[in-house]
């Protein structure tokens, strides 16, 4: 998936996908990245709700990710 970028909370984020396997899983899980792009820039790491037994696919996936999407994970870590 291309970087992104989101209107949210009155700011402006570069989002940014990366698949990441954790220790005893054998799926891939899509974890999106958000950077604001303020003076000073917040970061967060939000897991998505898609994963995939294959790295490949899993990304494949990233890229039908709508921007709702998106914008509720990073509502909801932001506490919106």
């Amino acid at each position: 998936m291309p970087c992104r970028t989101l209107a949210l909370a009155n700011c402006e984020w570069t989002v940014s996908v990366v698949a990441e396997r954790r220790a005893g899983s054998d799926h891939w899980t899509l974890v999106a990245g958000f950077r604001s792009a303020s003076p000073d820039p917040r970061r967060y790491w939000v897991p998505l709700p898609i994963s995939s037994p294959s790295r490949a696919a899993a990304f494949a996936q990233a890229d039908s990710i709508q921007a709702d999407t998106l914008a509720a994970a990073l509502s909801a870590r932001l506490g919106l």
